[in-house]
């Protein structure tokens, strides 16, 4: 159990970094592209459409790198999961039945 804790812990940190970082790449690109945009506009070679959709570019380039880091997460998870239900079914369980026990019937049944 303590490996399993070990490993979703791993798990759950590499996740916040991965998120860390593609939240500083945003931000940084985000400023970089306002900032070259805005320029632009000063100068007179776009308009404030074109600043519009420099930011809006921006967001549609933001989401698949979302859903990726939410994919990593849920295959990582589930690898982890996995593995403990295999080790779950291969124990041995420490009550054995008596020879000959009749299995249990929910109420009803």
């Amino acid at each position: 159990m303590r490996r399993f804790e070990l490993a979703s812990i791993r798990t759950a940190t590499s996740l916040s970094f991965l998120n860390f970082g593609q939240g500083a790449i945003f931000a940084t690109g985000l400023t970089v592209m306002m900032g070259m945009s805005a320029s632009d506009v000063v100068a007179g070679a776009m308009t404030v459409g074109d600043v519009v959709m420099m930011n809006a570019l921006l967001f549609q380039l933001l989401l698949p790198l979302n859903n990726l880091g939410t994919m990593y997460r849920e295959l990582s998870q589930s690898s982890l999961d996995m593995e403990a239900m295999f080790a779950l079914a291969a124990s041995r369980p420490a009550i054995a039945d008596a020879p000959g026990a009749r299995p249990l019937l929910p109420p009803g049944a």
